[in-house]
């Protein structure tokens, strides 16, 4: 494939191919969302070997349940939804609760030009974030992932968790107020 090209093609298109009987475009589409689901299993389940398992469960999923792709959502939205959703069985099968970790999406390396001491702040500030998105109901902390860390439309996002656009905002709404009483309450502000 040449890369030039590789760059525009999307992840529909990919799977279309692979449709249609190309196997080196599911190759490809594979590797296009591979670390972003991962990342995403991972913030639910906090389990790497489980993270592991479920992304390669989530690639079979689509594969196996093709024809329920109807093509209203983009593939991604579709792909993320499954994830989801083998997530939460995941987690429902291991009888316990489980915390999202941002640990991995926290790693920005520092500007060479800043201070130890503003970096040392900024990181105290992203543990502080990250240790309140942890305490929110589960349904909190999906949308605000999907919105602000995987940067997802509402509409996106709905699709995902199985909700019309206003629900999303009013869910996010909602994350984002017990988010700042958590913020608040722990002092962290």
């Amino acid at each position: 494939m040449d890369i030039e090209n590789e760059s525009k093609i999307t992840g529909e298109e990919l799977y279309r191919r692979f449709l249609t009987g190309d196997n080196g475009a599911f190759e490809e589409f594979v590797k296009m969302y591979e670390d972003e689901l991962s990342r995403y299993i991972y913030g639910i389940v906090r389990d790497f070997h489980e993270t592991e398992h479920l992304t390669i469960e989530t690639f079979s999923q689509l594969v196996m349940n093709n024809k329920k792709f109807d093509g209203k959502s983009s593939i991604k939205t579709y792909l993320f939804a499954i994830g989801k959703n083998l997530s939460f069985q995941s987690l429902k099968k291991r009888g316990r609760e489980q915390h999202l970790s941002f640990e991995d999406a926290a790693m920005i390396p520092a500007d060479e030009e800043e201070s130890p001491y503003n970096y040392l702040e900024k990181e105290d500030t992203r543990h502080n974030l990250h240790e309140a998105i942890r305490e929110l109901k589960d349904e909190y902390r999906a949308v605000l992932i999907l919105l602000y860390f995987e940067d997802m439309s509402y509409i996106q996002a709905g699709r995902v968790m199985r909700k019309n656009e206003k629900q999303i905002k009013n869910l996010a709404h909602r994350a984002k107020a017990a988010l700042k009483k958590i913020i608040t309450d722990k002092g962290f502000i």
